[in-house]
């Protein structure tokens, strides 16, 4: 009855009652939407198995001022041979080839990787299978692995196309998989994988224009993994022939050393100071929102000054008369709180319709459960605040 009561005295002030919303709705529509930003790009772990064990291979070589120099041939090799702490490393590189023999020529994205590169993500494919060592070798057949989405758009989500080829700049790829609908290469959108196949009899030191990944065993830390990365150097120095015009000491005055990172680390890079700046500017809108609405509910307080005296000469305590004010302040702000659930939808739609590009992990962004939660839970503080 209580409720029946409070939205019947709401509707009596249409007027109030709709800015006092309206007010609050764009407060916390804001921050419900900062919010889901913020948590599918920066709080959910990567979508992949065991998340936290996957690492940014990445070196240094302060000897020649680079902070970031990638990864190598060389270095892949040494670290597969000689590793304690990675279950296994890899490298990839974005790349674009011409489609034919499908429809008219196309220019796609793909992505060329050595073999290790998919299991160490945890991909299973959902036909087919992934490279292997063998695919990886630059005396095998020619191989590919396609995403699902081409797989749909391209082949009609044909279950026989595991087999078929396909033509790559000319030359004939054989399909050997196709990769889950949910999959995700870390913040790239490739339409196919192409396997590497570095000879490594023909390998030297240098060709850093690779990026490396790795996952390490179960409890290793990455000051470990850093430390096997600093002892496994000096030995591929010495198990390749440098590069020509080089000599072998030219990279060792570089000084090369590791500068492992979590992989979900490389993929956000510097973005997560930005979106926490402005969670808190958001979190200052819905403050002022809040100082906005105190100060409409105390003008119409003292126009109800007359009703409350009343109320009280009847023997309503202050107690109740408190309560109830409370009640009704919870209430403007739930329904703010429903109000603002929806702008924060329609900001989540427009975010992904701009799709901006320095923004990673788009697709991850949504307003699930814990958006629900967190929208509720500052309607009330919203409603207890003013």
């Amino acid at each position: 009855m209580k409720l029946k009561h409070i939205f019947r005295r709401l509707f009596k002030s249409p007027t109030f009652t709709a800015i006092t919303i309206l007010t609050l709705a764009i407060g916390i529509g804001a921050n419900s939407a900062i919010f889901a930003v913020v948590e599918g790009v920066m709080l959910k772990p990567l979508p992949y198995s065991n998340a936290e064990q996957l690492v940014d291979l990445d070196h240094s070589a302060p000897g020649v001022n680079l902070q970031s120099a990638g990864t190598a041939p060389f270095l892949n090799f040494t670290y597969r041979d000689e590793s304690k702490t990675f279950q296994d490393v890899g490298m990839w590189q974005p790349d674009t080839d011409t489609l034919t023999g499908l429809a008219e020529p196309e220019e796609i994205q793909t992505m060329d990787v050595t073999d290790g590169v998919l299991p160490i993500l945890g991909v299973q494919p959902i036909l087919g299978r992934l490279f292997n060592r063998q695919d990886d070798l630059p005396t095998s057949p020619e191989t590919v692995v396609i995403t699902y989405g081409m797989w749909r758009t391209k082949f009609g989500g044909d279950p026989s196309v595991i087999g078929r080829r396909i033509l790559l700049n000319g030359r004939a790829r054989e399909v050997i998989g196709v990769l889950p609908e949910k999959f995700r290469f870390l913040d790239r959108k490739p339409a196919l994988f192409i396997p590497m196949r570095i000879d490594r009899s023909k390998t030297i030191l240098g060709n850093f224009s690779f990026h490396g990944i790795g996952r390490l065993k179960p409890g290793v830390t990455l000051a470990q993994a850093s430390a096997d990365i600093e002892r496994m150097i000096p030995i591929s120095l010495h198990a390749f022939p440098p590069f020509p015009g080089y000599s072998e000491k030219m990279f060792e005055e570089a000084h090369l050393g590791a500068a492992l990172k979590p992989l979900k680390q490389s993929v956000l890079g510097d973005i997560g100071n930005v979106l926490w700046v402005l969670m808190g500017t958001v979190g200052m809108v819905l403050l002022i929102a809040c100082a906005n609405v105190a100060n409409l509910m105390l003008v119409r307080a003292q126009g109800r000054e007359h009703e409350l005296a009343i109320r009280a000469a009847l023997g309503a305590g202050w107690r109740e008369i408190a309560r109830e004010l409370m009640l009704e302040s919870i209430t403007l702000g739930v329904l703010g709180g429903i109000l603002g659930l929806g702008l924060a939808l329609g900001a989540l739609r427009l975010l992904m319709m701009l799709a901006p590009a320095n923004l990673p992990r788009l697709d991850e962004v949504s307003l699930d459960a814990y958006g629900l939660f967190f929208t509720f839970a500052i309607s009330l503080f919203a409603g207890v605040l003013f």
